[in-house]
């Protein structure tokens, strides 16, 4: 099936579940940090069509672009109001101070940063019927630096942060 439709919501848009150590919004993104070996469950409330040409729209993909340092991304979850619809847990390397590909993930990857549904779990796109959050959970984590250097080094205990440049997701009509 051909993409009818597509949303896309701002960094700018996410809401940390949890009072962040830090926060900065600005006008293409935002950036939050976290307490060293915390995590939090940061929300994209997004856009969702409700009915195109009399037929209800299904999601066949999402996308998540993010950069992170002295963090992970663990799992991403789609939830349609109170109903988890989907759960993907995130292979990757922890975020390390050197920008590589698996530290700025601003490209589309699959299973890093894009999801398509009929690859996962699905063997089709999914209704959602009450709106589409997209819910990301990152752990903050400094020891990377540590296992880097090879050795122990005093280093600031809040230094992880991610920030987020959009979340955005493809429909389709079946």
């Amino acid at each position: 099936m051909a993409i009818k439709m597509a949303t896309w919501l701002s960094g700018n848009g996410a809401q940390p579940e949890f009072a962040p150590y830090s926060q900065r919004r600005m006008a293409g993104s935002a950036i939050f940090g976290g307490a060293d070996l915390s995590e939090n469950w940061i929300h994209f409330p997004i856009t969702t069509p409700v009915i195109i040409d009399d037929r209800r729209p299904k999601l066949t993909r999402f996308f998540v672009p993010y950069r992170m340092k002295f963090c992970s991304v663990l799992k991403i979850q789609l939830w349609s109001g109170d109903a988890r619809v989907a759960s993907f847990d995130v292979p990757q390397e922890s975020g390390l101070i050197r920008d590589t590909p698996d530290v700025n993930r601003n490209q589309h990857i699959e299973g890093k940063t894009m999801f398509n549904l009929d690859v996962a779990n699905f063997r089709e796109p999914i209704e959602i019927r009450q709106g589409l959050s997209i819910s990301v959970k990152v752990k903050f984590d400094s020891r990377v630096h540590h296992q880097l250097l090879g050795q122990w080094v005093d280093t600031p205990r809040n230094i992880g942060t991610i920030e987020f440049f959009s979340v955005g997701a493809d429909w389709e009509l079946v």
